[in-house]
């Protein structure tokens, strides 16, 4: 399969959001995501798979990625990383248009012009934006790659407070922190419920002949199909998240859901397919 001029050994599977790195992560070691890579010819990690912005976790990211490219090698399976807001220069692979354009791929941080608005960093963020974009004509929102670089250039110049490390409870800290201060929830549950509109909006705007728009990014994983057009998100490997697996494979895309057995995580329940030509 050819993808934006580059050519992809099938199966070709896409993952989102591993946060590799991050003591919330569900992934406790790479190893466990042997299953969920096997068979695979080609794997497109969309955004997100390490944890790159905060100083105290650059090590063990950096650790996860040698043991992420390690593991892909030993199981013959190609590993393609893409940018996301917590790993912004980690590639220069930002989208992909896939079967012949019909599907358009991309973390999905140009969902929202300030990137994370649930973020607790948001006045940070939207502060970096407004200094950020005024270097940009007016209407780069009408531009793939200028949306691209802006919210790239304001993840990677956001400060990032201390991380939780790791220890007992890890999980459970992150989702004490997650949920303050106390109208944070509540933000999160309001992009959740809307996230799908802004998916179609986007691939509408950038990619309007496309019938699918694949992302991440917001940590919900969803199906939604308005007039024969697919949102897709692969939600993520966080507490509280579920994540799901798309492969495309012999003209056919397929959503999985991805199962945790035994310690390790592998395609679980199939949720939807569709034939590709």
């Amino acid at each position: 399969m050819s993808a934006s001029g580059v050519s992809f050994k099938e199966p070709v599977r896409i993952l989102s959001d591993l946060h590799l790195a991050h003591p919330g992560s569900t992934v406790s070691s790479v190893g466990e995501l042997c299953p969920l890579l096997e068979g695979a010819g080609t794997l497109l990690f969309n955004g997100d798979t390490f944890e790159l912005r905060k100083k105290a976790l650059r090590d063990k990211a950096e650790e996860c990625r040698f043991q992420l490219e390690q593991l892909c090698g030993e199981l013959g399976v190609h590993p393609v990383f893409m940018t996301g807001n917590h790993d912004p220069e980690i590639s220069a692979s930002h989208y992909f248009d896939l079967c012949g354009g019909k599907v358009f791929l991309t973390h999905g941080d140009i969902l929202y012009e300030d990137i994370s608005p649930w973020s607790k960093l948001i006045a940070e963020m939207r502060e970096a934006l407004e200094r950020i974009r005024s270097e940009y004509r007016a209407d780069y929102l009408d531009d793939l790659e200028l949306s691209l670089e802006v919210a790239r250039r304001v993840a990677a110049e956001t400060r990032v407070r201390r991380a939780i490390m790791p220890g007992s409870f890890r999980k459970l800290r992150t989702l004490l922190a997650e949920a303050w201060p106390p109208h944070r929830p509540a933000i999160i549950i309001k992009t959740w419920l809307c996230s799908h509109y802004r998916g179609h909006e986007v691939r509408n705007r950038f990619r309007p002949d496309a019938d699918f728009i694949v992302y991440g990014h917001t940590h919900r994983a969803l199906l939604h199909e308005h007039q024969g057009k697919h949102v897709i998100n692969t939600g993520a490997f966080m507490p509280l998240s579920k994540a799901m697996v798309v492969e495309i494979h012999g003209g056919e895309m397929s959503v999985n859901a991805v199962s945790r057995r035994g310690g390790s995580f592998s395609i679980g329940r199939r949720r939807a397919i569709w034939e590709i030509a």
